[in-house]
């Protein structure tokens, strides 16, 4: 004899064990969550409980066993949601956003990846943005994404910096979201974090260099000391008219005792003034995931 099929009240009777199961699980982690923010806050007074790396490698891990009709891009927002909200659990939490052009978009872009319920403040001023994080009074940072030949970039406040001064952190989207406000949009999120490579990462490097020194000559020279370039962007100090500022996203993770940025250093010369990490993210996932 055939099975008969289910009903529908029988499939809405197991949807609802599945969310109270969903939602016991939840409550678990929160309560770990709980104890993992008491053991920081006596290990460290900073304050700061983000972990980009970890969140990144949490997403990735998911995405890597997800199957089904199920959007990939929904459940990285379900995720995204979850961990702002527990981060939120162990301290001080709250997003400065810059207002460039489309700045609805970077707002969202924040929105998307930092929770729908974090505190987030819009600032006209980019300077604005790199003090609200750097004083404490925002934890994190949403500035548009540097591109070369920009009349006044955000990157050299970070470069000017003291020591423990924000750095960037994270990429957004971190999975695009074909139906967002703005697709062309990317952003860089800057913070006073801990920096770890997560298995797949981009870093920025900041190279303060003479005139003479061309982008050519520089890119050559950053590749024989071992590191792959991804991208650069340059800009001009009306201060210092004889030395030029270089932005360089590096493939891989570079910390800023890497040894291949003092060979960058010694292969240059004194034709390179100065090298100073800027920070750097996990690499963005393929939006066709």
């Amino acid at each position: 004899m055939a099975t008969p099929p289910p009903v529908l009240d029988d499939l809405r009777r197991e949807i609802d064990a599945i969310d109270d199961a969903m939602h016991d699980l939840i409550m678990r982690r929160a309560s770990v969550v709980e104890t993992i923010g008491t053991v920081k806050r006596q290990a460290s007074a900073d304050g700061i409980a983000i972990r980009p790396a970890r969140e990144a490698m949490i997403v990735r891990r998911l995405l890597d066993k997800h199957a089904g009709a199920f959007p990939a891009i929904v459940l990285v927002r379900m995720w995204r949601e979850l961990l702002a909200g527990t981060t939120r659990m162990q301290g001080p939490f709250s997003v400065a956003v810059h207002a460039p052009e489309k700045s609805v978009g970077y707002w969202d872009l924040a929105r998307d990846h930092y929770g729908s319920c974090t505190r987030m403040t819009l600032h006209q001023s980019a300077q604005r943005v790199v003090r609200e994080v750097a004083q404490g009074h925002a934890t994190i940072g949403v500035l548009a994404m540097p591109n070369d030949g920009q009349s006044d970039p955000w990157w050299p406040f970070l470069v000017a910096s003291e020591a423990g001064a924000p750095r960037i952190v994270a990429c957004l989207p971190f999975l695009a979201n074909d139906a967002g406000r703005f697709e062309d949009l990317k952003a860089l999120a800057i913070a006073r974090a801990e920096l770890q490579p997560t298995g797949d990462d981009v870093s920025l490097v900041a190279v303060e260099a003479d005139l003479e020194l061309s982008r050519a000559r520089l890119r050559d020279i950053l590749e024989r000391a071992g590191l792959k370039t991804a991208d650069m962007a340059v800009t001009e100090d009306a201060n210092a008219p004889d030395q030029r500022l270089h932005l360089i996203r590096i493939e891989g993770f570079v910390e800023s005792g890497d040894p291949r940025l003092a060979e960058l250093q010694s292969l240059a010369g004194k034709a390179v003034r100065r090298v100073i990490g800027l920070g750097g993210y996990a690499a963005p996932i393929d939006s066709s995931v």
